[in-house]
């Protein structure tokens, strides 16, 4: 039973990796208080998208993506982070610059990514995020770096329930 665990565990890690590779993620030391780059909160009006133009592809969820960009930064000093449900224990993620309105993809999310949660912080540039993948708990540290997220350590946590407690 735990050999078997192991090896769907090394699967799920293995794709993962190859999503996190395809979003163009790499890896990096977590950031600390003195590597992080220190900013203040934006705090003037929200800039929205250009559902017509640059961010058409996001125009289905535009609703959603401008309703939470208005309320202003969430994350990083500067953006927004939309979290989107797609169904029972799924969520689509995307994150928006309030300073610009560009948005930008989160390289997690949909069904693959079974119970994704979030943490992440608006003077912090980095989000944790975990979820279930083939009955085991799995876990990413992202970095961002103003135009991409850089995977800083996936790994294992343990059996799916870690993951079901938060």
């Amino acid at each position: 039973m735990a050999v078997l665990m192991f090896e769907r565990a090394k699967r799920s890690l293995a794709r993962a990796v190859l999503v996190a590779t395809a979003f163009g993620c790499v890896a990096t030391a977590l950031p600390t208080g003195a590597n992080a780059q220190e900013a203040q909160v934006y705090r003037s009006a929200p800039r929205l998208p250009d559902f017509q133009g640059a961010d058409r592809r996001f125009g289905t969820y535009r609703t959603r993506i401008s309703d939470e960009m208005r309320t202003g930064p969430n994350f990083a000093w500067r953006y927004a982070i939309v979290e989107i449900g797609c169904g029972t224990s799924c969520r689509f993620v995307f994150v928006g610059d309030v300073s610009t309105g560009r948005v930008y993809d989160f390289p997690y999310g949909g069904e693959e990514f079974y119970m994704l949660n979030l943490r992440y912080n608006v003077k912090e540039n980095y989000v944790t995020a975990r979820w279930i993948s083939d009955g085991v708990c799995m876990e990413d540290f992202l970095e961002w770096d103003g135009a991409r997220f850089m995977s800083a350590n996936m790994r294992v946590v343990g059996p799916r329930t870690i993951c079901e407690a938060l």
